[in-house]
């Protein structure tokens, strides 16, 4: 007998360059792979500036949150969509950058909660890819992207991608992934938080033991025997990085 895997798959839309200026959010609830439920709200931040790149992408005008909630009235009302669950988004660092910057600014206190990232997954599990995003995955995956950027179309077509990924792969949950890539899911709680790997180190994550030089970093100094860009190559090969 097993418990039950329920994950939170979440997407934002920001209104501008503030990090607390969240506007949209949009979450998808999934018990055992399947949906069991869906949440989607506009968000009315702080700073109303127009930024002409972000409502390229999104189409949501500063006027049109004037009426809308602030993020403390949205939380108290999704809270327990993050509180004691896996949550999960496409790029899990930086949203989860803004969520933070948006409960310090309302002095909420972080909920305690895991993260994965389904950028980093399909970094590993698929690393023939030569791009990740949302609009791409979805059709590498076939999974239905029926408004690209919108908070809740987005959030759907993660968690569509998130369920494949681990069924193409054959993993029962996303636990089970993590435990099998021995790959340590984000941690947040109160007055504590801790990134998962970044997707460009996702693949250093299957070979942490490939190479001794492994996840170092090095750094070139003085005549060079080899070319430097050749250098730079072996050391990518070896799973290092040049500082």
């Amino acid at each position: 007998y097993s418990m039950s895997e329920y994950i939170t798959v979440f997407d934002i839309e920001i209104l501008n360059n503030d990090p607390t200026s969240i506007c949209s959010i949009g979450i998808v609830v999934l018990k055992d792979k399947r949906v069991v439920d869906t949440y989607y709200s506009l968000v009315k931040p702080h700073n109303l500036t127009f930024d002409k790149y972000r409502y390229g992408v999104h189409h949501i005008r500063p006027k049109s949150l004037q009426k809308e909630r602030s993020f403390k009235e949205v939380w108290e009302e999704i809270h327990h969509f993050f509180e004691d669950m896996i949550v999960v988004s496409h790029d899990v660092q930086n949203d989860m950058a803004h969520i933070r910057a948006c409960l310090k600014q309302a002095h909420i206190p972080y909920p305690t909660l895991r993260m994965s990232c389904t950028n980093v997954i399909a970094h590993i599990l698929s690393p023939e890819l030569e791009k990740y995003n949302i609009a791409d995955l979805s059709e590498f995956y076939n999974v239905p992207l029926n408004d690209a950027h919108n908070a809740l179309s987005d959030a759907k077509a993660c968690a569509f991608i998130l369920v494949k990924m681990l069924n193409n792969n054959h993993y029962d949950t996303l636990l089970s992934f993590h435990e099998q890539m021995h790959l340590e899911l984000g941690v947040m709680k109160p007055g504590y938080y801790k990134n998962i790997i970044s997707p460009d180190h996702a693949l250093l994550a299957l070979h942490p033991l490939v190479h001794p030089l492994s996840n170092m970093s090095i750094v070139f100094t003085g005549k060079l025997h080899n070319e430097r860009a050749e250098l730079e190559k072996m050391t990518h090969q070896a799973h290092a990085f040049v500082a």
